[in-house]
């Protein structure tokens, strides 16, 4: 029932800000229960991507979701969620379980470090690209190349660690791109969605999941990302964002002492 109501949280947070999968219930479920990092990562993603489905839907039915700019990010995220499940492959294939879990932990509190300092940017977050022309001019070819570089940079993260999706792209998107935060989790679900699917299937032709752990996953996220979804333009986005730094900043930290 722990892992159960952690996912319900972890689900609300997803549907409501775009951000809990990686970020929030990774990190838990590496605290709470016996699994290695490899299946935990790979079970989360998998969980993630049937749970991103259902926030889609909700948010699709609201307009929430701008299909152009998610079509730039996952034109570089599948390429770089395929080179970081080959990076993973290499390094399970050189190195011990005990290593390969010891670095994964590593890998997934540093990168928690790293969203805990950018989250207050948040709060000051500035509109700074102007919106897409649609004569393909050289500003948006430019704005294309940064949301397919950013999306890659995510897909490598979040095959490493299932961290990125949510957290990482929420921040990128926060800061530059002039859209209302609603349309924003929307867009970055939808992303989230399609990113964590190719990565969790990836993870589980590798054998890194868990079927009893996914499916107390699924029973506890759906249900969750349901009513976040719907409490997204009630929630101020100021609410959130400190309580997000706090909460990754201390999870990273548990992780990195062990």
């Amino acid at each position: 029932m722990l892992v159960v109501a952690i996912a319900f949280l972890a689900g609300i947070l997803i549907g409501l800000t775009g951000t809990g999968a990686g970020a929030v219930l990774t990190p838990l479920l590496l605290l709470v229960t016996p699994f290695s990092a490899a299946t935990v990562i790979g079970t989360d993603l998998l969980s993630g991507a049937i749970t991103k489905l259902a926030g889609v839907w909700e948010h699709r039915r609201q307009g929430q979701v701008n299909w152009k700019l998610a079509a730039w990010l996952l034109g570089g995220s599948l390429p770089g969620t395929l080179v970081g499940i080959l990076v993973l492959h290499v390094f399970e294939a050189r190195m011990s379980a005990d290593r390969l879990d010891h670095l994964l932990r590593i890998l997934l509190g540093l990168t928690l470090f790293g969203v805990s300092l950018f989250l207050p940017v948040l709060r000051r977050r500035k509109l700074r690209l102007t919106a897409p022309s649609a004569g393909g001019s050289a500003d948006e070819l430019s704005d294309r190349l940064k949301m397919t570089a950013m999306g890659a940079v995510v897909g490598f993260l979040v095959a490493m660690t299932s961290v990125g999706s949510g957290s990482l792209m929420m921040i990128a998107l926060l800061v530059v791109v002039p859209l209302p935060l609603a349309s924003l989790v929307g867009t970055d679900i939808l992303f989230g969605l399609v990113t964590t699917a190719l990565a969790g299937s990836l993870h589980f032709a590798m054998g890194h999941v868990d079927p009893k752990l996914l499916l107390l996953l699924i029973a506890g996220e759906v249900p969750g990302v349901a009513l976040g979804s719907r409490l997204t333009r009630r929630v101020p986005e100021r609410y959130f964002t400190w309580l997000f730094s706090a909460l990754n900043f201390i999870l990273g930290a548990r992780l990195l002492i062990g």
